[in-house]
């Protein structure tokens, strides 16, 4: 009876070995005066989050025990395990351009990754984004844009193959901010969207210069351009740094616009407007910071390539700032769905977009506005930059994180953290 009692009592301490920690960032219900998983979803309006609890409490203890170390390495997104950590440090890209494309990867991670790379090789090598007002510029859109204004020749960017065509647009709309030019051959825009989507514009990138920073006006017409095109679904809409280069700077098979141009996919205006209104509005002030994120850090000579959880993070509290509720809850409720093991901090672009956001809004709440700028102004690109603009250890701040998603909403603290 003895032997059974030690062997049942070996089995369960087994199968709890996963859960040994650090004292120092154990989270035990004796944390908490009330049990650790609230029983009511996460509600905006309308926008209901629903999640697996189970899953959800597994995950942020996981990470809460598990942040990046003292000398910043970080875990692998998708490749952890309870009992061994793998782990690897970040290293700067071989100054070549790339050449080769990972097929294996989604839309999303493959325009991530095509813009890091390409900002990060420029960086090493010193290659500078071209200069507000460039009078040099080889193309760009013409100098004075009127509605019905034809832009020809423009490289277009297949995310899915890093291959360009080249095609022609007509100006559709002009507005205090912005020009909107339209593909030739797809079908137009009603009248209802070009309103939508102007006057949503227009409020956003007040938003934008308010708390983020200003666009260099790199092709000097004064406006942001927008090119509403034909391109997989998949995607809403993109910004590809390599517009803001010289083209001569840049080798033969990277195409650049040398314009202030941001794309917007033209399927989601004619399959489900009705559906898809909210993330096409969402959008163009989503890509837009990641603009004047290039942007802004070119003109201090800095890195322009913040880490892509950092990135998208900003992106995503940018549509927040704009109204835009529905996609971030989409995307918070996606990962509260997902399984354990998901990490903030990657080296590639497979970041989790409602965890980024999630983390970012965090910030904002706990240190206000004025973190983004330090942000863009941050000689890091990653950890660091975020420690130096809140003034706050990372795995002190990430720790502080995932307590207060499990207390969120209970009225168990008024700690301010």
């Amino acid at each position: 009876m003895k032997k059974l009692l030690i062997i049942t009592l070996f089995f369960i301490l087994l199968s709890c070995a996963d859960d040994k920690t650090d004292s120092r960032n154990t989270i035990t219900s004796d944390d908490f005066t009330t049990p650790l998983i609230s029983e009511n979803f996460l509600v905006l309006g309308i926008n209901q989050v629903d999640y697996d609890k189970r899953k959800t409490l597994h995950t942020l203890i996981y990470q809460a025990r598990n942040p990046a170390t003292d000398d910043y390495l970080i875990k692998n997104s998708y490749n952890i395990s309870a009992n061994g950590r793998q782990m690897h440090s970040i290293t700067s890209n071989h100054p070549v351009f790339p050449k080769k494309f990972n097929m294996e990867k989604n839309i999303k991670e493959n325009i991530n990754d095509l813009n890091k790379n390409l900002q990060q090789t420029a960086y090493n090598n010193s290659i500078k984004p071209i200069d507000k007002n460039s009078i040099v510029l080889k193309r760009t859109i013409p100098k004075t844009v009127e509605v019905g204004t034809r832009w020809e020749n423009i490289y277009l960017l297949n995310v899915n193959n890093n291959t360009f065509s080249t095609i022609n647009a007509t100006c559709i709309a002009i507005s205090e901010s912005a020009y909107f030019f339209l593909q030739d051959g797809l079908e137009k825009l009603t009248n209802e969207q070009i309103t939508a989507i102007t006057t949503a514009f227009d409020k956003d990138y007040s938003i934008i210069h308010k708390y983020y920073g200003e666009e260099t006006d790199t092709d000097g017409n004064g406006k942001v351009s927008f090119l509403i095109a034909d391109f997989s679904e998949g995607l809403f809409g993109f910004f590809y740094s390599a517009d803001k280069y010289y083209s001569h700077d840049l080798p033969n098979n990277i195409k650049s616009n040398e314009a202030d141009v941001l794309y917007v996919n033209h399927y989601y205006f004619k399959n489900g407007w009705d559906k898809h209104q909210t993330d096409l509005k969402a959008t163009f002030i989503h890509e837009f910071q990641h603009m004047v994120a290039f942007d802004c850090r070119s003109r201090l000579n800095l890195n322009p390539s913040l880490d892509t959880w950092i990135n998208e993070g900003l992106s995503m509290l940018s549509e927040y700032y704009g109204g835009y509720a529905a996609p971030l809850y989409g995307y918070v409720s996606s990962y509260f769905l997902k399984n354990q093991g998901i990490s903030l901090i990657t080296d590639d672009s497979s970041q989790d977009y409602g965890l980024s956001y999630l983390f970012i809004r965090y910030l904002q709440i706990r240190f206000g506005d004025d973190f983004i700028k330090k942000l863009y102004s941050s000689e890091y690109t990653g950890i660091k930059a975020v420690e130096k603009a809140v003034n706050t250890g990372f795995n002190e701040l990430f720790l502080d994180f995932t307590k207060m998603i499990l207390v969120t909403g209970r009225n168990v603290t008024t700690d301010i953290r």
